[in-house]
């Protein structure tokens, strides 16, 4: 594979990885940075820098240190024990990230479509274990194409609701300052403190991948294609705000808001975008379990693949079984606080590195 297509397919993996359910529905958008209003800025870009220096330092430490296995990332920040402790709890955070995943794939089939309970988590989980089997290879590439698919797709909605705001970006950046309309708002009214948040629990998600795509791959390639997925992802996210708060008063208290404006533009876009919202599930949900799989086996070994399959189908009976919004507060919220005491590990680290040089 060309440099090129390489920086792309890394590229489209980042963007895979970072937009789930809720970025592709917007819910994460509007409670973590369109609830700002015109500080809405400040959200992401507190979230950006968080992302991309963590994203580098894992890319960067990972090819220096020529890690065999993802999760050998935390070692090098953390030492043997506490590392240890990062590498067993990011692997269950993120299969566990994986189950919430079933769970949101089984409610949108089923709140969507009226399908039975059940069969939206069956239909994730089989095509995740499908996918993962064949390893990080095949994930990068599924990921590559999926990611800026689901990109495109909210640009064109967002696109229109800029333009064709049922309020405008003025006057509702106006109502949403003013508290006109009770949007929920993470971080208790700070933005540097939303921003802060949002960044916190994806910094486990990303650690043993890039950590492990940096020692396999070219590290240039690597963070070529971080960087460039940076770009799409928060400049999607500053355009997303743009449309959320130009109709505000629609998408306020809405469960899903980018169902809201995509059927302001078709009813036919609507239905399409339930299923883009369901393959933003799925471009989360692959990753996440490829990480919990790879704490238990070799990738490429009978036992890998056995373990792919067992946590596929435990995780469709506790997606079916159990509630998933207070596994998910509960499972987000701890990871936020592990994943910036480990930040702080990184810092330390890596000033210490460039002293040494």
């Amino acid at each position: 594979m060309s440099n090129f297509k390489k920086v792309l397919a890394v590229c489209g993996a980042c963007i895979g990885l970072y937009i789930g359910s809720g970025f592709a529905s917007m819910q994460e958008v509007l409670q973590y940075e369109a609830s700002y209003g015109s500080m809405f800025w400040v959200v992401i870009a507190v979230t950006a820098i968080v992302y991309l220096y963590t994203n580098l330092s894992f890319s960067i430490n990972g090819a220096k240190k020529e890690i065999k296995r993802g999760g050998d990332i935390y070692g090098v920040y953390c030492g043997k024990i506490i590392g240890g402790f990062y590498d067993w709890f990011a692997a269950l955070f993120c299969y566990m990230s994986f189950v919430v995943m079933l769970g949101g794939a089984n409610s949108t089939a089923m709140q969507q479509w009226g399908l039975p309970n059940g069969v939206g988590a069956v239909i994730l989980a089989f095509a995740a274990v499908v996918t993962v089997v064949y390893g990080l290879e095949n994930i990068v590439k599924v990921l590559s194409f999926l990611g800026p698919l689901i990109i495109v797709f909210l640009l064109a909605i967002v696109g229109y609701s800029s333009i064709f705001g049922s309020m405008g970006f003025v006057d509702g950046s106006s109502a949403i300052d003013s508290n006109v309309f009770d949007v929920v708002q993470i971080g208790g009214g700070n933005p540097l403190a939303s921003g802060a948040s949002y960044a916190g629990f994806v910094i486990l998600w990303f650690a043993a991948f890039l950590g492990e795509l940096g020692a396999r791959e070219q590290l240039k390639d690597v963070k070529r294609g971080m960087l460039l997925s940076s770009l799409f992802i928060f400049g999607t996210a500053a355009l997303c705000c743009v449309a959320l708060i130009s109709n505000i008063d629609l998408v306020w208290d809405a469960p899903i808001p980018t169902l809201v404006l995509a059927n302001r533009m078709s009813p036919f876009l609507g239905l399409i975008f339930a299923v883009v919202i369901f393959v933003g599930i799925y471009t989360s949900a692959v990753p996440l379990l490829w990480t919990g799989v790879k704490r238990m086996a070799v990738e490429g070994t009978s036992r890998y693949k056995c373990v792919v399959i067992l946590g596929g189908v435990i995780g469709c009976i506790i997606a079916c079984l159990v509630p998933y919004a207070p596994l998910l507060n509960v499972l987000y919220g701890l990871n936020g606080y592990l994943g910036f005491a480990l930040m702080a590990f990184m810092v330390i680290h890596d000033v210490r590195s460039l002293v040494q040089k």
